[in-house]
């Protein structure tokens, strides 16, 4: 009886010892070097380009980043310039026509072996839009509710 119960603690601990190891997936080495989830505000650079087309939802066959794109011809050349999910999305949306000088800031990387520059800012018309927080986070446009005391004279409390 005694070595049944010796062999049934060490099955258990040996099971034990099963869930204390670290479980990890193994990942490609494409997936692991795709896209930081971290910006550096030190590797940003500002673009003047003309809007050469807009993609508002790439297809697979594209090979772009999810979310909108510019397309921008710049006097080196031409660059992807990454919107995320939300600027052209919903009621606030921000609308670009080809032909439009804006100025872009942003950071490069290399996404599917091809330069993208994640923006951060948008200067058109006049208007600065942050398009991504100073963490690289893509920001919803949320729109102000409708009758809120902020909306009303001087912001009544």
């Amino acid at each position: 009886m005694m070595s049944r119960s010796a062999a049934f603690g060490l099955f258990g601990l040996l099971a034990l010892c099963l869930f204390a190891l670290p479980l990890q997936a193994q990942t490609s080495e494409a997936s692991r070097t795709a896209v930081h989830p971290w910006y550096d505000l030190a590797k940003e650079v500002t673009f003047t380009a003309t809007v050469s087309s807009v993609v508002k939802s790439p297809t697979r066959d594209m090979n772009m980043l999810a979310g909108s794109h510019l397309i921008l011809e710049t006097s080196s050349g031409t660059v992807d310039a990454s919107l995320g999910s939300f600027a052209m999305r919903g009621k606030d949306a921000l609308s670009f026509t080809p032909g439009a000088r804006i100025q872009v800031t942003g950071e490069m990387k290399t996404v599917r072996g091809k330069q993208v520059l994640i923006t951060r800012l948008v200067l058109a018309n006049g208007r600065t839009y942050q398009i991504r927080n100073a963490h690289g986070f893509a920001i919803a446009r949320v729109p102000p509710k409708a009758g809120s005391s902020s909306d009303v004279e001087g912001g009544r409390l």
